[in-house]
Formats: C-alpha cells, sequence, structure tokens
C-alpha cells in the first residue's frame, strides 16, 4: 500500500519539527543560565547622568529605557558574568552641529564602581565643572576622555585618586587654571591630552615622575614659562609631544634631542629663542618636526637632514638665517612636505633644491639646449607635495626640472631669484599651486606650462616677465586664481575662463595688456 505524497511530507515535517525543538532544548543547557541583569546601582547611576542632559539630539538616551541598562542601552557595556556596567562610551555622530547634548556631567557617574572606561566625546554642550570628587571614586578606571564638550573650570587635582588610570583626555572644553601638579603622581598614565583649553602657568616639575608617558599634547592652552628639560631626562617613552600655541619661552633644551622614541614633536607659535639644537639629527625616529612662528636664529643644524624617517619639516617665521647645507649625501628621503618661508635664509634656489633629497635621486648632470653644461635637472623626491621657499633671500636662477608628479605645492615668492622660467617646468605635471611672485625673473611665459593640468593657483606677479600670456593657457580649465600684475607683459589676455573673468587687478602694471577684463585691443 503506497501512502500519498501529502501525508509523507506531513510526516517529515513533524519529525524535523520534534528534531530541531530537542536539539533547541539540549543546546539551551549547554549554554548555562542567561547573564544577569544590570545591577540596579548602576542603573540608577546611569539615569542620574540622563537626568543632568536636558537635551539629547543624539538619540542615543531615548535608548535608555527599560530595567536592563546591559541590553539596549546605547553605548553602555557590562561584564557578561556579573552584569556591571564596564564601559560608558557616548560619541556624538556627525554632524556636529545638529548632534549634541546640553546639560552638566552629573556627579552620579561616581557611583559606576566597577567603570574601566568613560568615554564623552564631542557632546558639545556638555557643560559645568569636572565632578572630581565623585570620579576619583572610580578605582577601576583606566581610560577617560571627556573630548569636545564645554565643561569649565579647573581640572580636579582629585583625579590623581585614580590610581589605575591610563589615559586622560580633556582635549577640546573651557577648562582653565593651572596643570595640576597632583596628576604627576599617576605613574601609570600613558597618555594626557589636555589640548584646546584656556590653561595657564607652568608645567609642573612632579610630572617628570610620568616616565610611562608616550603621548602628551599641552597644545592650543596659555601656557607659559620654559620647556622642561625633564620632558628630555626622564620620559624616555614620549613618542609624541605638541606643546604648540602656547606661551612657552627660552630655548629648544638639548635634551629633547634624547628622546629616541620620538616621532612627533611640534613647538610652533610659542616665543622660544636661541639656535635649534645641533643634536636634532639624533632622533632617528621623527616623522614629524613643526618649529615654525617662534623667534628662533642662527643656521638649519645640518644633522636634521639626516633623518630618513622625516616627512614633515616646517621651521617657517623665524629668523633662521645661512644657506641649506649642501652636498650632504643622505638627504630627506622620505620628505612629503618642508615649510622654511619668512625666514631669512640665503643661497642659490637649485642649492635648496638640490639639498632635500640624496643626490644620486635630485641631480643628472646633463648637456641640453636651455641649459649650459654645468646646469643639473632637478628630480624631487618622489614623495615630496609641499615646498615653501617663501619670504627668504634666496638668489640663482629656477633650475630646469625633471620628473616631480607628486609636487603640489611650490611657492619661492619674494626671494631675489633671477633668470627665467624653465620651460621643463611643465614636467610638474600634478602641481596645483606655483607662486614666483615678487623675484627678479625675466624673460617669457613659457607657452609649456599650458600642460599642467592640474594648476589651480598661479602668481607670476612683480617680476619683469615680457611677452604675452600664451593663447595656450585657455586649455588650464582647472585654474580658479592667476595674477600677472607687475610685469611688462604685452598683448591679448587670453579670452577663456578664468582670464576672462579675473579681476582687472589681476594684470594691472603692465605695459599693454588688452582683453577683457581690460578694455578691448585696438584693432589695426
Amino acid at each position: 500500500m503506497q501512502l500519498s505524497k501529502k501525508p509523507l511530507l506531513a510526516l517529515l515535517l513533524v519529525v524535523v519539527t520534534l528534531l530541531s525543538r530537542a536539539k533547541a532544548g539540549h543546546d539551551g543547557d549547554d549554554d548555562g543560565p542567561p547573564p544577569p541583569p544590570c545591577s540596579p546601582v548602576d542603573r540608577a547611576a546611569l539615569l542620574g547622568f540622563k537626568a543632568g542632559v536636558a537635551v539629547d539630539t543624539t538619540g542615543i538616551l531615548a535608548t535608555w529605557d527599560g530595567d536592563d541598562c546591559c541590553g539596549a542601552w546605547q553605548g553602555v557595556s557590562c561584564d557578561a558574568a556579573t552584569g556591571r556596567v564596564v564601559a560608558l562610551q557616548l560619541e556624538a555622530p556627525p554632524p556636529a552641529r545638529q548632534n549634541y547634548m546640553e546639560g552638566a556631567l552629573s556627579a552620579s557617574l561616581g557611583g559606576l564602581e566597577f567603570l574601566e572606561t568613560l568615554v564623552i566625546r564631542d557632546m558639545a554642550r556638555i557643560g559645568g565643572a569636572i565632578p572630581g570628587a565623585s570620579l576619583s571614586r572610580l578605582s577601576r578606571l583606566k581610560q577617560l576622555y571627556l573630548e569636545g564638550n564645554m565643561l569649565a573650570g579647573g581640572i580636579p587635582g582629585s583625579l590623581s585618586e585614580i590610581t589605575s588610570l591610563q589615559y586622560l583626555s580633556l582635549a577640546g572644553n573651557r577648562l582653565e587654571g593651572k596643570l595640576p601638579p597632583e596628576l604627576g603622581s599617576l605613574s601609570g598614565l600613558v597618555q594626557i591630552n589636555l589640548a584646546g583649553n584656556r590653561l595657564s602657568g607652568e608645567v609642573p616639575p612632579s610630572y617628570k615622575n610620568l616616565s610611562r608617558l608616550a603621548y602628551l599634547d599641552l597644545s592650543n592652552n596659555l601656557l607659559s614659562g620654559a620647556i622642561p628639560a625633564f620632558f628630555g631626562q626622564q620620559l624616555k617613552s614620549l613618542a609624541l609631544l605638541d606643546l604648540s600655541n602656547n606661551g612657552f619661552s627660552g630655548e629648544i633644551p638639548a635634551p629633547l634631542c634624547c628622546l629616541l622614541n620620538l616621532t612627533d614633536l611640534s613647538l610652533s607659535h610659542n616665543k622660544l629663542t636661541g639656535v635649534i639644537p645641533p643634536q636634532i639629527g639624533s632622533i632617528a625616529s621623527l616623522n614629524s618636526l613643526s618649529i615654525d612662528s617662534n623667534l628662533l636664529v642662527g643656521s638649519i643644524p645640518e644633522s636634521l637632514f639626516g633623518l630618513q624617517k622625516l616627512w614633515n619639516l616646517n621651521l617657517s617665521r623665524n629668523g633662521l638665517s645661512g644657506s641649506l647645507p649642501a652636498g650632504f649625501r643622505h638627504g630627506l628621503p622620505s620628505l612629503v612636505s618642508m615649510d622654511l618661508s619668512h625666514n631669512h635664509l640665503i643661497g642659490g634656489i637649485d642649492q635648496f633644491l638640490r639639498s632635500i633629497s640624496p643626490e644620486r635621486r635630485l641631480t643628472k648632470l646633463i648637456s641640453s639646449k636651455n641649459a649650459s653644461s654645468h646646469m643639473s635637472v632637478i628630480f624631487l623626491p618622489q614623495e615630496l607635495q609641499h615646498l615653501d621657499l617663501s619670504k627668504n633671500r634666496i638668489t640663482g636662477a629656477l633650475p630646469e626640472f625633471g620628473a616631480g608628479a607628486s609636487l603640489r605645492w611650490l611657492d619661492v615668492s619674494g626671494n631675489a631669484i633671477g633668470g627665467q622660467i624653465p620651460s621643463s617646468v611643465s614636467k610638474l605635471s600634478g602641481l596645483q599651486r606655483l607662486d614666483v611672485s615678487h623675484n627678479a625673473i625675466r624673460g617669457t611665459i613659457p607657452a609649456s606650462m599650458a600642460a599642467m593640468a592640474s594648476l589651480r593657483w598661479l602668481d607670476l606677479s612683480g617680476n619683469a616677465l615680457v611677452g604675452r600670456i600664451p593663447d595656450s593657457f585657455s586649455r588650464m580649465v582647472r585654474l580658479r586664481h592667476a595674477s600677472f600684475r607687475g610685469n611688462k607683459l604685452c598683448g591679448k589676455i587670453p579670452q577663456a575662463r578664468p582670464f576672462n573673468l579675473l579681476p582687472a587687478a589681476a594684470y594691472a602694471g603692465n605695459l599693454c595688456l588688452c582683453g577683457k577684463p581690460l578694455p578691448p585691443c585696438r584693432q589695426i
């Protein structure tokens, strides 16, 4: 007797269902009991924080509903075994102007006694004082990030009672007063970021005890006094030191050159005097060095050009003099950005260009129609994107250029450079900004420059250029700014964007330029 297909299929479905239920029950036995709900004490502490927030456009606190804060409460993480809150991470999603919390930082957070991580970042309108006495009860806390808010008042010295603390960031608030010397007792600190506040005074001597510190950012404050020598003597683990945009004075302490793990050093926008320590080249790990906008004098140490890993160098806006060391063998092979502008540097421009990379990569002696037999073609470092030598006392002539595909910015304005613009400048095919203004460059504008398809900014003003603006320039479709004023140019301005739309001032002070935006050319 044969069973019909429909009853047989129904029987199979029943068997499969029973087996699935049996397996589910067996698996459930293996998983053990469900995780415990969050502690009522922790839930009350979190709700205390929520009560202190008057406005929440992020939508985060809207999820804080129900009894189990370890479940669907956004930003809250619990220990699976105990149900205690171990992390509170509240970060405003972009865009910043639309997503924020407005209110105060509730002292109830001190009730989260098992908390290891506390992050309240970029909420913009969380204000008031830091409840130091309350937070000091968080004996297990390792990470404290209260960044990008409106916290005011001083930094509580009581934070030093959190002996487990390793990472501290209060950046981007409105904190004022002095750096609390008590923080020097937190020997386990790896990171301190207090940037972007209104802190004043000197760095406390007690900070010499922070021997594990790898990251110290005190930038954009009102700090003053000398840069402590103990930064280089005791804080041997420092990898980043940023003291920029303060009021530090005195000389750069030579012991900073003993920080052999340092990758980023920024002392920009202070009142530092004296010379750049000649031992600077001993920091072989250095990637970025910014000492711009100070009162430094003297020459650039030759040892600096032995830094093989350096990709950013900014020594601009000082009183540095002398010339770049020439003829050294090693150079800066990793260089991406170099700004030496607004100093008193001298020497030939070709020497400057020849001195920023190993000689075997920079120069190749050739003879050509446009160069004398001793002229070198400059091959810029492959990684170099930004080169600013403006506002110095550099002389000589622009050299013949070889390949320079990575270069985006070349500014040699405000010097005493002569000679002509070499037609080989067009080989800098990736160049977006070229400024050779306010020099003594003569001759005609090379028509080959029209091949610089990426160019967006061109300034040839304040020279002694003659002839006309090449008609081929109309192919520079990406150009947004150009200035030819203060030369000896004549003839019709290219009648294409942007040349016919630039202000008349861009062509002022020449011999006989005509055509829009200037008066029409005379018909002969």
